[in-house]
């Protein structure tokens, strides 16, 4: 715990996330604004936020669903009202209700955590990320993004005798007989969005990829200058739990290629995954 009083930290987090905040929002500080990881399963998450939890004032939290729940509670909201399904923004009633709703989820995890700031790891659809945007202009995105060949280990690793997680449900499908070429179809839909709204939103939205967390010089001090955090807190976060790991690189992507079939892969979606890559500055992919 921080040493706060109780009643202290609840009134923080009451000011900036209900709806008391909703003609402020736009003005918040930065460093009081809740920080949303965008990612997707073995996008490599929990490094990220074993960075952000360590640098001091980040209660951070992982699959909550407080980003979905908006999302739907702001449907129903339109529905009720009579108003455009496809319209992004809510009512003003709305919007009230619905940071109400967050804002006692929201006290509850700071209480518990002794911390002053909310940060969620989030598996969201593009939408969902951009009603809670619209609820909370002052919000933060921290996109994660990994190698296709980094996420197609890991996914196989974890699962060895078949997939399982209903994010993968609808490519089976259309790749019945491969494994890895619904691995590429996943990464390549889930990437796609991400670079989506990052070009939405580009003001709030910070690209980090997941293998520059420890092999970039100044990606600490680049993710705690976007978010406000302590730069020398965020540095040593990254040097204290890079330390414990024992600081065990990612292979290098022409070793990583290796060990992937990529043959597997119909040319065409071979040809997609690369050219994700290549907009996140990954090598593309060869099967050869």
């Amino acid at each position: 715990m921080t040493g706060r009083a109780p009643g202290a930290l609840t009134g923080r987090a009451v000011g900036d996330l209900s709806g008391a905040a909703a003609t402020t929002a736009a003005t918040r500080p930065t460093g009081s604004a809740p920080v949303i990881v965008l990612g997707y399963p073995h996008s490599g998450a929990t490094r990220l936020l074993s960075l952000l939890s360590g640098s001091g004032g980040l209660a951070c939290t992982s699959g909550t669903g407080v980003l979905p729940l908006c999302h739907q509670a702001a449907g129903v909201w339109r529905r009720t009202e009579g108003r455009d399904e496809e319209q992004e923004k809510v009512s003003a009633l709305a919007a009230a209700s619905i940071r109400a709703m967050v804002s006692a989820v929201v006290t509850q995890i700071l209480v518990s955590e002794g911390r002053d700031r909310w940060c969620e790891f989030a598996v969201a659809s593009e939408d969902a990320a951009g009603t809670f945007l619209s609820l909370y202009p002052g919000a933060r995105f921290v996109c994660l993004h990994r190698s296709f060949n980094g996420v197609a280990r890991s996914a196989i690793q974890a699962s060895p005798w078949g997939l399982a997680g209903p994010g993968y449900a609808p490519f089976f499908a259309a790749y019945p007989g491969s494994t890895l070429a619904v691995v590429a179809a996943f990464w390549a839909a889930r990437t796609a969005a991400l670079l989506a709204f990052e070009a939405g939103h580009p003001a709030q939205c910070l690209r980090i990829r997941y293998e520059d967390i420890d092999g970039q010089p100044g990606t600490a001090a680049t993710i705690a200058s976007f978010l406000g955090l302590s730069a020398a807190g965020t540095r040593l976060a990254l040097q204290t739990d890079v330390s414990r790991a024992g600081a065990v690189p990612e292979p290098a992507e022409s070793a990583a290629e290796q060990d992937i079939p990529l043959a597997q892969l119909p040319p065409a979606l071979l040809a997609e995954v690369s050219d994700l890559l290549e907009c996140l500055d990954y090598p593309r992919l060869s099967p050869h």
